[in-house]
């Protein structure tokens, strides 16, 4: 499956309805406000963790469009094949964006298990950060810019007759610790960076049985979509994803016409 959809970038904001974070700030400038000063103050014993502290602060957004985005459903912990009604609850979204961002892939879950380790664990079981790193493995064999990493929770398979933050493994949902989710169906997803790891969204979305939001509500959907708790949270998921691709192509038209005005100003004040 390969779906056309439209990339955007924006500075960081916080996004309403079910929830939205988007992030482009700049390590460089988060770093510089350490100048010199930090060593001394918070980070006198210099150690090990502060020198990770910096080197994981040190990356960079690098959001440009159009671009090949990687779509990656997890699963029990694992990459796993999108379900067809997922697929096509995506498709609905590259046909409402009409490809003005690129286009949109699926990780493949063979093409990450050949670059992929095998696991430690004797069991075969893997971890939320080896699940991402896997991901970011096969996204770039496949030669993705970006991925979406994505899970899916159910009301039917939760433990109990509520949704819980416990039910996604990987992404987890961005709700209040031990607030229960009173819905059909919750997704959760990250959208990283495939070659740095940063993370510019995350997005949480739910369904219930009021129907669609106003949005996704415009959308050439199948009747019968409506009646899958998971393809009705994925397709909140992709409106969420709407809208922080929207902040997102803000962000990197500002840094762009930015950087052109340093530029002119620059060649103005050498002649």
């Amino acid at each position: 499956m390969r779906i056309t959809h439209l990339l955007a970038g924006a500075a960081l904001a916080l996004v309403a309805a079910c929830g939205t974070t988007v992030q482009t700030t700049a390590g460089a400038d988060y770093l510089a406000r350490y100048d010199g000063s930090y060593d001394v103050v918070a980070g006198a014993s210099g150690s090990e963790v502060d020198g990770e502290v910096r080197r994981i602060a040190a990356v960079e957004p690098d959001i440009r469009f159009p671009a090949r985005i990687g779509l990656a459903r997890i699963e029990n912990g694992r990459l796993a094949a999108i379900p067809e009604r997922e697929a096509e609850a995506w498709a609905a979204l590259a046909e409402q964006l009409d490809g003005a961002y690129g286009e949109f892939v699926p990780v493949s879950p063979l093409i990450a298990a050949m670059v992929s380790p095998a696991p430690a664990d004797r069991h075969g079981a893997r971890y939320a950060g080896d699940t991402i790193a896997d991901i970011r493995r096969g996204a770039a064999r496949q030669h993705l810019d970006y991925v979406l990493a994505y899970e899916v929770a159910t009301a039917h398979s939760s433990r109990g007759s509520a949704i819980s933050a416990a039910d996604l493994t990987v992404i987890g949902m961005f709700v209040l610790p031990g607030r229960s989710v009173q819905a059909e169906a919750a997704a959760s997803g990250i959208l990283i960076d495939v070659r740095n790891g940063y993370p510019y969204a995350t997005l949480t979305a739910f369904a219930d049985r009021r129907g669609l939001s106003r949005t996704i509500n415009a959308w050439e959907v199948r009747q019968d979509m409506l009646r899958d708790a998971s393809a009705k949270a994925v397709l909140e998921l992709a409106g969420e994803l709407g809208t922080a691709l929207e902040l997102l192509k803000v962000a990197s038209e500002e840094k762009a016409a930015a950087a052109a005005n340093a530029a002119q100003e620059a060649a103005a004040g050498a002649g």
